[in-house]
């Protein structure tokens, strides 16, 4: 048994369109660090949108990756006031080799805010 916020087998139209969607442009199928990196992506993309591609507007960008809500193949996420993830975590259980889940940990784990800030 294991957890973590991302397995390949969530069962919703998000995680499976993603998985298509990455096993067509890159022949292989995505795993964590590739959900990883297309968040990011979402994030940055978020930012961007929100300063009308002004990313010298560090304020309102840090502002917005800050409040955005990210629609993830591992489930919804935003920010902590920290800057990591709120974000479901999901028990997984190995069966022929692959994760499967069969629960949710926790829901929307959150670290403390530690008064870290953006500069």
């Amino acid at each position: 048994l294991t957890t973590m916020h991302y397995s390949d087998s969530l069962d919703t139209p998000r995680n499976k369109k993603f998985r298509l969607e990455y096993a067509k442009a890159f022949r292989m199928q995505p795993d964590v660090y590739a959900v990883q990196g297309y968040d990011t992506g979402l994030l940055l993309i978020k930012g961007a949108n929100a300063v009308k591609g002004d990313l010298n507007n560090k304020p309102a960008l840090y502002a917005a990756m800050n409040g955005a809500e990210i629609d993830s193949p591992r489930g919804k996420w935003k920010m902590s006031a920290a800057h990591n993830p709120i974000q479901d975590m999901y028990l997984r259980k190995v069966e022929n080799k692959e994760n499967k889940v069969i629960g949710i940990a926790q829901k929307a784990v959150a670290d403390p805010a530690t008064g870290c800030r953006m500069a």
